[in-house]
């Protein structure tokens, strides 16, 4: 076969199979007295050969039979409490307590011996399990003249379903101490004048009920509410005349 159909059916030959395209131009005539030379070289080369990297097994018998870790642990979130700007002080237990000054800020006026001399409101949060009672305290820490902290406020015998004090709030069952001032109950920061003073207002966690009378000296029932706590977060402030 020469001429155009030899060139054409030549073409067909080139087109209908991938597989034997190659074959196709070693025996294909183009027409012009020349053969298609057959290739010398492979059109594709063989993988190369690759070892696998050398492995070892890991060498700790900590691990031996150990369960894989699924999942990383972490530390639980704090518990929310109070909005800024309050009063709170550090507990290694958790527990915090909240006061309307911020911690080592100025005492309102009104919680003062040259205001109203409101109790302030308290709140807490995160008291311990087991707790069987709140007891609230506030002392003047600068003013140690009778040897220990001057105290203005013990209360006890909170229930511990309760987790806050109102203003000038003194529960159903619960129990004041005779402050160094001589009287049942509540007297304000009252520095001399001239000087400022450090007041800290502490919530205690007691793990006992005190079963104490009202009226019970303050000191005498400090004592007994720092043994049996179980729990403590303080707020301090400041008072000025």
């Amino acid at each position: 076969m020469s001429g155009p159909r030899a060139q054409s059916s030549c073409r067909r030959v080139l087109f209908t199979g991938s597989a034997f395209g190659l074959l196709a131009l070693a025996a294909c005539d183009t027409g012009d007295g020349t053969n298609l030379r057959t290739p010398t070289a492979p059109t594709t080369q063989a993988p190369v050969e690759s070892a696998p990297l050398p492995s070892e097994p890991l060498d700790d018998p900590g691990l031996d039979g150990a369960p894989a870790i699924e999942t990383i642990p972490v530390d639980p979130p704090l518990s929310d409490g109070g909005s800024a700007g309050d009063g709170q002080a550090d507990d290694t237990a958790g527990m915090r307590a909240f006061t309307p000054w911020a911690d080592g800020g100025t005492i309102d006026l009104r919680y003062t011996c040259d205001g109203s001399n409101a109790a302030p409101s308290i709140s807490w949060v995160s008291i311990p399990a087991g707790t069987a009672e709140i007891a609230v305290s506030m002392v003047d820490t600068s003013d140690l003249s009778t040897g220990r902290p001057f105290i203005h406020w013990v209360v006890a015998g909170v229930d511990p379903v309760i987790d806050r004090l109102g203003e000038d709030e003194v529960p159903l069952g619960a129990i004041e101490g005779l402050n160094f001032f001589g009287e049942v109950g509540y007297t304000g920061p009252c520095p001399d004048p001239g000087t400022t003073g450090t007041f800290e207002l502490t919530v205690f966690a007691l793990g006992q009920q005190l079963e104490l009378a009202d009226g019970t000296p303050a000191a005498e029932m400090l004592d007994v509410i720092e043994t049996v706590a179980i729990g403590t977060s303080s707020s301090s402030g400041t008072a000025t005349r």
